[in-house]
């Protein structure tokens, strides 16, 4: 089961080299983030995930490589 901090770090490292700011709301039970280029525009922005949702490796690996592809990010 992975940790808050250990999820932020994770979604930011998959987007680098772009910049990623990740945030935990909802009283500790969502996860927000906003991939932005290098002039500061917005590239992917992911308003709500539940964390119960991607406490697992695999589940978060899953809900970050979908983003990736439908915004056109993944690398083949």
């Amino acid at each position: 089961m992975l940790t808050d901090e250990e999820i932020q770090e994770i979604v930011r490292d998959t987007f680098a080299p772009l910049r990623c700011k990740t945030e935990i709301w909802d009283y500790g039970a969502k996860l927000r983030f906003k991939v932005l280029d290098a002039s500061n525009k917005t590239v992917l922005e992911m308003p709500s995930i539940p964390l119960h949702e991607i406490r697992d490796r695999n589940q978060l690996d899953q809900v970050l490589e979908g983003a990736k592809q439908r915004r056109g990010l993944s690398q083949q």
